[in-house]
């Protein structure tokens, strides 16, 4: 019989295979092409969707990843659009009256950042409640924003549910062309969830674990390489 110490060699090699076979690079997002445009109307009843790329759960690197996120994201491309969906689990929306785009800054919300390179040196910004208002901005590293700018290709729908809340969208391909997102890019996919309407009182989710003691998603580590699948 095989003494176990004569099998760990074997085991160790077996156990980095398996790794190596899996998805060893989660910071990593492959996002599917499909030849099939889609209104933004909130209702997600498209095949389209049945081939997205899925997300399921976000990450709470702060403090100490005790908090469970029951987000769904989804991400296709069609022939003009990167069509997303934020499915959002949520037992304490959080929202304030619409005055301007700070307004977003103060409740939940789900969050897309695109960026060329991980320099980011200019990158570009949308974040959106759950009744469909949005702050959308472009900025440079590090946290040098311009307020002013918007996406102006946006197409939005959004709802408050009997979970949560969902944000459907999608933003033309030329337009990120244009502002040189272009497979591959960089993308950061985030949340904030407020559970009151006290300032502090608000947990950070993530695509990816950004390196960082303290909650910021305006640093390269945040966001992960992309590419769109022909």
């Amino acid at each position: 019989m095989t003494k176990i110490s004569d099998r760990q060699p074997y085991l160790f090699t077996l156990v980095l295979l398996l790794f190596s076979c899996g998805d060893s690079t989660p910071s990593r997002l492959a996002i599917p092409s499909i030849e099939s445009e889609i209104v933004a109307d909130g209702i997600i009843d498209e095949d389209a969707w049945e081939q997205a790329r899925v997300i399921k759960g976000l990450v709470s690197p702060w403090p100490n990843e005790e908090n469970v996120d029951k987000t769904t994201f989804r991400a296709f491309v069609s022939p003009k659009y990167l069509n997303f969906v934020f499915d959002v689990r949520d037992n304490t929306v959080t929202t304030v009256p619409f005055e301007n785009e700070a307004s977003v800054e103060r409740e939940d919300r789900v969050e897309l950042f695109f960026s060329s390179d991980t320099t980011l040196a200019r990158y570009y910004c949308i974040e959106i409640d759950p009744n469909g208002n949005v702050l959308d901005y472009s900025a440079a590293h590090y946290r040098d924003f311009n307020q002013s700018w918007d996406f102006t290709s946006k197409e939005l729908a959004a709802k408050i549910t009997e979970t949560g809340y969902m944000v459907e969208g999608k933003i033309s391909l030329l337009e990120l062309k244009e502002l040189g997102i272009s497979s591959p890019f960089y993308l950061g996919i985030f949340r904030a969830d407020y559970k009151s309407l006290v300032t502090e009182d608000v947990t950070w989710f993530s695509w990816i674990r950004p390196e960082s003691p303290t909650p910021d998603f305006h640093i390269p580590s945040a966001f992960g390489k992309t590419v769109i699948k022909e």
